[in-house]
């Protein structure tokens, strides 16, 4: 018998398509009125760094649903753990240069758009993690491995959007 998991899983991610549409978009309607702040506040190598640790994870993710392997797993989870802890560093960058999500147009967008995007990085974390100790089976790898394609492909919208935009 064939689950219905994955089709849950993408009923979901197009919920959080048109949710993460709307974020960008205020992002981008505000964008004239925060784009000194942002091109003075904004680290575009570290971010990209760290992007591609993100999108790195999608090909681990890949090769663990592939192999059925733990190893390919934890290393999506290592990938992703490591963009987290460039997005706080980011974080911390910009609250001691005084942008918060109050202080301003930008502060408040930004913040908004990416830490709601590493909340969603952080639930894949978890998930990974409930895999990773033997409770899941193959349709919640499934399911799990869409989430994480869902996270990183949003991950390339925003970068592009928040700081190759930003810089070009």
């Amino acid at each position: 018998m064939k689950t219905r998991a994955p089709l849950g899983m993408l009923l979901f991610l197009l919920n959080e398509a048109v949710f993460f549409f709307m974020l960008i978009g205020a992002f981008v309607y505000f964008r004239g009125s925060a784009l000194a702040t942002a091109a003075r506040s904004l680290n575009l190598a570290g971010a990209s760094i760290y992007t591609v640790c993100l999108l790195a994870s999608s090909i681990t993710m890949w090769r663990g649903v592939a192999a059925g392997s733990r190893g390919w797993l934890g290393a999506t989870l290592a990938l992703g753990a490591i963009f987290l802890y460039g997005q706080g560093r980011e974080y911390w960058a910009l609250f001691r240069q005084n942008v918060t999500i109050g202080g301003d147009q930008f502060g408040t967008t930004f913040f908004t758009l990416t830490g709601i995007h590493a909340l969603h990085v952080l639930t894949g974390l978890l998930l990974l993690l409930v895999l990773l100790s033997g409770a899941g089976r193959r349709s919640a790898l499934d399911s799990i491995a869409l989430y994480w394609y869902f996270v990183d492909a949003v991950w390339i919208v925003i970068f592009a959007v928040v700081y190759l935009w930003t810089f070009v």
